[in-house]
């Protein structure tokens, strides 16, 4: 739970914030951070950080202000010191052309479900000590490089509407490692990613490349020719090109401004196959779900998609202050996105035995959005991807890229497998806020649009 001085500080503040009559949210950030990155077979990067952040935002009638500074919490005139600043600024800006909404904390909320102490306090050696199995059991001869980054995050925040705290607390890691064939150039990759220490399994990744190596060693790479091909979507792939499809298509600032793939449509359109269905849900464990968002609200299970209609868009509190809309609980870095399972066989070969020649396309590299408002993207294969052929895998394929829109990828879905896993899309780059994004093992998509293929990996 968080620690007692901290929230009395808080409450401490929060009766400053009511005397100078403003509307205020306090909030507490604290991450521990361990990354460790490999180059070249050995550690290149061995770091670690613990850092805490105060932000707060004031409301003063139409005006806004907010403050951030990163620091030890240690006292009560620490906070109200920065809450001054915020109401400065707030009265030195110029007025919103909405009204804002009040932040109410709906309940007093503390959650801790997501949070292992041993993988809070993972040993840099027991990383160290992974790769090196790794690397020593699947070959020296191959180069390989990678990262891992765990941790610990720590969310607090109090409002003037009234008594209520939130408090949040969870663990997670992503890691990776790609092999590389010195000559060949062609690249493998393995990740994990979970919220306990024993989520990550050195053998697992082993077995993937021991896996996968005879195809890449064995054959040539085919090149395939542009032209529309069945294609199997990997799980980090789906979950690349449909984070593209919902951050373009379903929060509310584009779709009210008509920037966004879905802003011609309405709830009840049908805007992709009948086997898509979306889901925004918090207590799904292959996410790291938040039970309330940073105004307060309390988040339920959200349906943005089912069986292909459109049933809902998501809106954080400002957004919807602006166009005068219900706030949905996304006020929020991430949500906990659930793209839904089919009846497809756990085994990828057995699914599209009958299928005849397919590509499998576990990832996506260099994806992008030539055109967000009509839903293109396009990205590249570059890890693991092979040619399949009647159920068995002929070879691996030369980088080709896929230039096609979400509706019509989405749009043609045959099979979905009936195994989920969890996909991590934490941006390490920033403060610590980690996302992960439930999705199925493969997706088997008709008529995909291959545009261009590279005559190497």
């Amino acid at each position: 739970m968080i620690n007692a001085k901290i929230k009395k500080i808080f409450q401490n503040a929060r009766k400053e914030a009511l005397k100078q009559k403003v509307q205020a949210n306090i909030s507490y950030h604290n991450e521990k951070s361990h990354l460790m990155r490999i180059g070249n077979n050995s550690v290149s990067l061995n770091t670690s950080e613990n850092l805490t952040r105060l932000d707060i935002n004031v409301t003063i009638g139409k005006k806004h202000g907010s403050h951030t500074q990163m620091g030890e919490i240690s006292s009560s005139k620490y906070v109200i010191e920065a809450l001054k600043i915020a109401i400065d600024k707030a009265k030195n800006s110029l007025d919103l052309d909405f009204t804002p909404l009040k932040e109410v904390i709906e309940d007093n909320f503390a959650q801790d479900e997501q949070y292992d102490k041993k993988l809070e306090n993972l040993d840099p050696a027991f990383k160290m000590e992974s790769y090196k199995k790794i690397i020593e059991t699947v070959g020296q001869q191959y180069n390989y490089s990678g990262s891992w980054s765990s941790g610990s995050t720590e969310h607090f925040f109090m409002t003037t509407e009234n008594e209520n705290s939130a408090y949040h607390i969870v663990t997670d890691q992503l890691f990776n490692i790609v092999l590389k064939h010195p000559d060949k150039k062609w690249e493998l990759s393995s990740t994990q990613t979970g919220w306990k220490k024993s989520d990550f399994k050195a053998a697992k990744t082993i077995k993937e490349f021991q896996k996968l190596l005879p195809v890449y060693e064995g054959h040539k790479g085919f090149k395939v020719k542009p032209g529309k091909y069945t294609v199997v979507l990997g799980s980090a792939a789906i979950a690349e090109v449909m984070e593209m499809a919902l951050w373009t298509g379903f929060y509310g600032r584009t779709y009210e401004e008509k920037r966004a793939w879905t802003s011609k449509n309405k709830a009840g359109d049908k805007i992709l196959g009948k086997n898509i269905t979306l889901t925004d849900d918090p207590a799904n464990p292959d996410t790291f779900g938040f039970s309330f968002d940073m105004s307060g609200k309390k988040r339920m299970k959200f349906a943005l998609c089912k069986d292909g209609i459109l049933k809902g868009i998501m809106y954080d509190t400002q957004t919807a202050a602006m166009y005068k809309k219900k706030p949905t609980g996304h006020d929020i870095g991430g949500s906990s996105i659930v793209v839904g399972a089919g009846e497809g066989d756990k085994s990828l070969l057995k699914a599209v035995k009958e299928l005849g020649t397919v590509l499998y396309i576990p990832a996506l590299h260099y994806i992008n959005l030539p055109n967000a408002s009509k839903g293109i993207f396009t990205g590249s294969s570059r890890f693991n991807a092979v040619l399949i052929k009647n159920g068995k895998v002929v070879s691996p394929i030369f980088s080709s890229r896929i230039t096609d829109n979400f509706q019509s990828v989405f749009g043609n879905v045959k099979l979905i497998s009936s195994e989920s896993v969890s996909f991590n899309g934490s941006n390490t780059y920033d403060r610590r806020n980690p996302v992960a994004m439930s999705v199925p093992t493969y997706m088997v998509c008709e008529k995909v649009k291959i545009t261009d293929c590279a005559d190497s990996f």
